[in-house]
C-alpha cells in the first residue's frame, strides 16, 4: 500500500510539473515568438521535427555522442513499450514483438549510458557532465541495471508485478511483490518519472529556437550580401 501511495503522490507532481511547464513554455513562446515567411513556416516545421527526431544539432557538433544518444533515445522507447504489458489489458496478439524487442533494448539502453558517460567525460568533463546531467545518466543507468538483473538473475514474479501495477492505475491496489530489487528498480523509475516533463517539454522548443535563431542569421547574412552587390 506504501508503494501504491507513493506512487500516486509522484503521479500528482508530474501533472503538476507538466501543467506548469506547459503554461511557461506557452508563455515564454508568444514573448519569443518570431516572423517566418509564409513559404519558409512548412519547411521550418519540417526541418524542427527532424531536429527533434534523429538529434541533428548534437550530429553537428559531436558525432560520437550523437551515437550513444541515440542509441540511447530508441532503446528507451522500445523498452518503454515492451513495459505496457504490466498496465495495460488485452494488448494485441503482435506486441510480443515489443516485448522481444525490448527484452535487447534494455541492455542497450544500459551500455549507452556507459557509452555517454565515457564520452563526456573524455570530452569535456566540466562542459558536458554537469551535477544534474551526471545524476540522470546514473539513474537510467540504475534502472537499466536492476531491470536486467530482475529478467536475467533475480527474477520477480511479473504476474505478481501486473496484479500491482493493474492496481494502482485501477485506483484498488494491491500488494506490490516483496522483491528488493524491484522495490529499488521501481522507485528509481517513480525518480525518473518526476524528472521527465521538464526534459520533453522543453528539448522541443530548445530546438525550435535553435533552428530559427539559425535562420534569421543565415538570412541576415543574405541580405547583407545582396546588400553589398
Amino acid at each position: 500500500m506504501l508503494l501504491a501511495i507513493i506512487t500516486y503522490i509522484v503521479l500528482l507532481i508530474v501533472y503538476v510539473k507538466g501543467v506548469f511547464y506547459i503554461k511557461i513554455l506557452l508563455q515564454g513562446g508568444q514573448k519569443r515568438e518570431l516572423y517566418l515567411p509564409d513559404r519558409k513556416k512548412g519547411r521550418w516545421l519540417i526541418l524542427s521535427i527532424f531536429d527533434v527526431l534523429f538529434l541533428r544539432r548534437l550530429f553537428r557538433v559531436n558525432k560520437l555522442l550523437w551515437i550513444g544518444e541515440w542509441l540511447f533515445h530508441i532503446s528507451f522507447v522500445f523498452v518503454v513499450l515492451s513495459h505496457l504489458r504490466f498496465i495495460l489489458n488485452f494488448l494485441p496478439s503482435w506486441w510480443s514483438h515489443l516485448v522481444c524487442i525490448g527484452k535487447y533494448a534494455g541492455v542497450v539502453m544500459t551500455i549507452s549510458m556507459l557509452y555517454i558517460l565515457t564520452v563526456r567525460a573524455s570530452i569535456d568533463y566540466k562542459r558536458y557532465i554537469s551535477p544534474g546531467n551526471l545524476l540522470l545518466i546514473l539513474l537510467i543507468f540504475f534502472i537499466g541495471l536492476s531491470g536486467l538483473l530482475l529478467r536475467y538473475t533475480f527474477r520477480v514474479d511479473v504476474i505478481a508485478v501486473k496484479a500491482f501495477m493493474l492496481g494502482v492505475f485501477g485506483f484498488s491496489p494491491q500488494p506490490a511483490p516483496e522483491h528488493g530489487i524491484f522495490i529499488f528498480h521501481y522507485l528509481l523509475v517513480l525518480l525518473l518519472l518526476i524528472y521527465l516533463p521538464s526534459h520533453i517539454l522543453t528539448a522541443p522548443i530548445t530546438t525550435s529556437e535553435a533552428r530559427k535563431r539559425e535562420y534569421f542569421v543565415t538570412y541576415k547574412q543574405t541580405m547583407d550580401d545582396e546588400k553589398i552587390y
